[in-house]
């Protein structure tokens, strides 16, 4: 399985977890470390990143409908997916500017990215940042309201890296581990949703605005039809981090260009993590329940067409124009935005498709 995943954009991570007895982040991180030269280039201790890698499973709750180990398998694997079929770190690196040794930095680069793969929703909750900022949770008074889960994520991943037993990149650098963190840190706060309209904006704007966007009902935008040659080579390390931050929002959303009958999967896990909070949220008095989290409204299934006219085929829009090779991830989007489409008609008949959905998933929308 692993094996035939090294060069594909598809890997079914819930058929991977029962397949290594629940273990789908640790089995693919070694695996994906191990494959693509990493362990041996920087003499990386197997068994410590063995033990880390086993840790931070760990701090994936099972009980999380849709922020779990195999969400954060699969956002791995989109992101080796991006990397295995493209120039890009080829194309990065060097505005970072970490030095000379081009093949040592672009290796830095990609081991950086399955790292932040790993950890970027480490020890998640299935709670939202404007949960824990409005119920005054402990880690909203933390991190001062802002980017709380990530934070968290960030923090407690770092934490672990402390650990003599999981600390794999000992032996590096001291400036070696430093870039590696640093941009470990630039990609995972750059998930949080709250600056995804500021990130895609500015990486438009470096752009030089040639790239981006997608038409309503799924089309693929011209330029990535027409333009076979467009790409974008960042000249300074903002650009370079920009690039970057937009790849790894692709890959934490990469399931809305899975097969469609995973990507379903994944849409009615999310609507499940989504319900249990508007739930928490009744049960706490809140004035307003959050939007899609009322089990007692839409959800998630029913509002997949506007999302993917109005934030996926945009963002994947401007990764295609600038990187050729994630055209067939747009195209794929793109395909499951038609299969919405389908659904998104007449209010009854939706409403049964819907249903049947969740029924098929064993995913009522009340329990």
């Amino acid at each position: 399985m692993l094996t035939e995943a090294y060069r594909s954009w598809q890997l079914d991570t819930f058929s991977l977890a029962a397949a290594t007895g629940n273990q789908p982040l640790s089995s693919l991180g070694m695996f994906l470390f191990r494959a693509s030269g990493l362990v041996e280039r920087f003499g990386l201790d197997p068994q410590c990143l063995a033990t880390f890698f086993l840790v931070i499973e760990e701090g994936y709750d099972d009980a999380v409908s849709y922020h779990n180990r195999a969400h954060a398998a699969s956002v791995m694997h989109a992101m080796h997916a991006v990397l295995n079929a493209s120039d890009l770190a080829k194309r990065v690196a060097p505005a970072l500017a970490w030095g000379d040794d081009a093949p040592r930095n672009e290796a830095l680069l990609k081991m950086a990215c399955l790292i932040a793969a790993a950890v970027h929703d480490y020890e998640h909750r299935g709670l939202s940042n404007d949960f824990l900022v409005n119920s005054a949770d402990d880690r909203a008074m933390l991190y001062n309201d802002r980017h709380v889960n990530e934070h968290h994520h960030l923090a407690a991943a770092f934490a672990v890296l402390r650990r003599p037993e999981c600390n794999f990149m000992a032996g590096l650098p001291a400036a070696d581990a430093r870039r590696v963190r640093g941009l470990v840190i630039e990609l995972v706060l750059g998930s949080d949703m709250s600056v995804h309209s500021s990130v895609v904006d500015a990486f438009q704007c470096a752009c030089g605005g040639a790239f981006g966007g997608a038409t309503p009902g799924g089309a693929t935008p011209s330029v990535a039809q027409e333009a076979d040659e467009a790409t974008f080579a960042p000249n300074t390390a903002e650009e370079a981090l920009l690039f970057m931050k937009v790849v790894f929002k692709c890959c934490d959303l990469g399931h809305l260009t899975l097969d469609w009958d995973l990507h379903v999967r994944w849409v009615c896990r999310l609507e499940q993590e989504f319900f249990s909070q508007g739930d928490k949220e009744k049960e706490l008095g809140f004035e307003h329940i959050s939007f899609l989290m009322d089990r007692e409204k839409q959800g998630a299934l029913e509002t997949q067409a506007g999302f993917y006219d109005f934030v996926v085929l945009p963002l994947f829009g401007a990764l295609a124009g600038a990187l050729p090779a994630a055209r067939d991830l747009l195209a794929r989007a793109a395909a499951n935005r038609r299969r919405w489409a389908e659904i998104d008609g007449e209010p009854t008949a939706k409403a049964e498709a819907i249903s049947a959905l969740r029924a098929r998933l064993g995913m009522p929308k009340n329990q």
